[in-house]
């Protein structure tokens, strides 16, 4: 590997504060607010292929999709770095909307996470054999990493956060993750069952994977000092 092509080493706490700051909460380029640009683009895009999404707020589209990065962020954080570092990255982005007064960003994304823990598993029947083993694996290692992180005094909440994008690998690639991340959203924007058509869902389907591989394409960039 040449000097050129090393990964740039970082500060856990620096690179996201770092992140969070350029990409989510203040993303101002030239004077603009791209996020303002980002949703209202956005918006129109799903509009075009179903009209009764003109009746979302945008300002409630704009919280969702705020929740929808964090939450995402963290996803490619754990798929890049494992469990240790997933667990350190949970602790400080509680930590960091505590002090940025966003506590709000941090328990509305619950159900979203829980999405995500849920995607996992999806397809999986206690009646198939192979599936009751990768079901019991999935909730062992949960448990017993859960007991483990919470033995060495870190923050159960974040704990429990971290551990639910576990055994997503596979989900992500497969497309059922970003699907059930989508349908969450649309609960939380108050949409039905089969809501919005299946076009709109397709591309607030491409948002949620656009909005990983954006965190994904960062990360891969560094390498995390210990």
């Amino acid at each position: 590997m040449s000097f050129f092509s090393k990964k740039q080493e970082v500060n856990l706490e620096d690179f996201c504060r770092d992140f969070y700051e350029k990409n989510y909460l203040n993303p101002i380029i030239g004077g603009i607010d791209v996020s303002n640009v980002f949703y209202e683009t956005t918006k129109r895009s799903i509009v075009e292929a179903d009209s009764t999404f003109a009746s979302v707020d945008l300002k409630k589209f704009a919280a969702e999709i705020t929740l929808l990065q964090f939450e995402l962020f963290a996803l490619a954080w754990l798929h890049k770095f494992g469990d240790k570092l997933a667990i350190a990255q949970s602790v400080f982005t509680k930590n960091y909307l505590n002090e940025k007064k966003r506590d709000d960003i941090w328990e509305n994304a619950e159900d979203y996470n829980q999405a995500i823990a849920r995607s996992s598993t999806a397809g999986k029947s206690k009646g198939k054999a192979f599936d009751r083993v990768y079901l019991v694996k999935v909730n062992t290692t949960r448990m017993n990493l859960f007991d483990q992180f919470h033995k060495e005094g870190y923050d159960t909440k974040c704990v429990a956060r971290a551990l639910n994008r576990l055994f997503t690998d596979e989900a992500w690639k497969r497309g059922i993750t970003e699907n059930f991340l989508m349908f969450a959203l649309c609960d939380h924007l108050g949409f039905k069952e089969d809501e919005p058509n299946k076009e709109a869902q397709q591309r607030l389907t491409f948002v949620v994977r656009m909005i990983y591989d954006g965190a994904k394409q960062s990360i891969d960039n560094i390498k995390v000092k210990n």
